[in-house]
């Protein structure tokens, strides 16, 4: 076979190959979907079989999912050992936040035999990965000498890390602890070491076209709250007379029905009602309480600058242990169906 010949085949077979893995690429996104769409419409059952048969495919972000169902016992019966097991083959592959929710395990012998040692290995696995909560987590087990040998600067030093990352609990203790974020580079120092004032920037900065007040000046956002001139102005006569109808739903104590009303402008992608939902998410108020659903709903309010998600979700974010915000990131898209989703 003439050599150019042999190359054009050889060209072929790769494109033929390249196909086939973006096919299947595709189907296992779809398949995941699937399992996302089971899952906000309350079905867990059908979210974890779809997850699980992801998992054995080895899915990671599906791994974690079905980890994080069988932990809290959600659509199967709860098996802490068998999440462990997932979470750990996860993190061996090179989940990082898996790497963080072994090291969670482990430090509450959930699972797996309690070993604070093994840990610390896992959080700072996680932690060189970038990951700010494992930075916090591995910062506090440095400061109380707990599986590591007790050291407060490197414990500073983590914090820090995080703090850069955007992490609110990580700047929050920074401030308590009396200690300004230094520039880049340089080592923090307490206001009194005659170093740089001031604190750290707000977690989740905003986009630059948005600029709300330093989020611990903002009163944290009230579901019963009226209604704001531009937040109104943002939507249409129709959106804001259904924004209203659940306002006074819930001032009238009918929650549920202020949720439904909400919800359906919530998967419509308004904003306003989106932080509303996500706050009676948290409460547990007119529906089921559900951290990773408020997480979920204020990431995408957020993403429009709504102000009150601003302020509402780092101190949601900062509940949540590394497998369950993994999970809210994973639901941050608008299901199929979702305007047809109950309490």
């Amino acid at each position: 076979m003439p050599s150019f010949v042999r190359g054009l085949t050889v060209v072929a077979l790769a494109i033929m190959l390249a196909a086939c893995a973006t096919h299947v690429a595709q189907e296992k996104a779809t398949r995941f979907d699937q399992g996302v769409a089971a899952y906000d419409a309350g079905d867990f059952a059908q979210a974890y079989a779809i997850w699980r048969k992801l998992a054995e495919e080895d899915d990671l972000a599906a791994m974690r999912n079905t980890a994080t169902l069988l932990r809290q016992g959600k659509g199967v019966a709860q098996d802490e050992r068998a999440a462990f097991k997932l979470y750990e083959e996860a993190a061996e592959k090179g989940l990082v936040t898996a790497m963080a929710n072994v090291a969670e395990m482990y430090m509450e012998g959930e699972g797996v035999d309690r070993d604070p040692k093994l840990a610390a290995v896992w959080y700072a696995r996680a932690a060189v990965a970038g990951l700010s909560i494992a930075q916090v987590r591995l910062a506090d087990m440095y400061e109380q000498g707990n599986g590591v040998d007790k050291d407060h600067k490197k414990a500073v030093a983590l914090l820090e890390r995080a703090a850069r990352n955007g992490y609110e609990p990580a700047q929050q203790r920074l401030s308590d602890m009396g200690i300004a974020l230094a520039p880049e580079g340089e080592a923090a120092q307490s206001p009194n070491d005659g170093g740089p004032s001031g604190s750290a920037d707000a977690a989740y900065s905003p986009p630059r076209s948005v600029s709300p007040a330093p989020v611990e000046q903002q009163r944290r956002p009230e579901p019963g709250d009226p209604f704001t001139q531009d937040a109104l102005a943002s939507m249409s006569a129709d959106d804001a007379n259904v924004m209203q109808q659940g306002l006074v739903a819930y001032r009238a104590g009918n929650k549920p029905a202020a949720f439904d009303a909400w919800h359906r402008e919530a998967a419509k992608g308004v904003a306003e009602a989106q932080t509303r939902v996500a706050l009676l998410y948290a409460r547990g108020e007119g529906t089921k309480e559900d951290a990773i659903e408020a997480y979920r709903w204020l990431r995408l309010a957020a993403a429009q600058g709504n102000p009150g998600a601003w302020v509402e979700l780092p101190l949601v974010a900062a509940q949540l242990s590394p497998a369950e915000r993994a999970m809210g990131e994973s639901l941050v898209r608008m299901p199929n169906g979702a305007q047809n989703k109950s309490p």
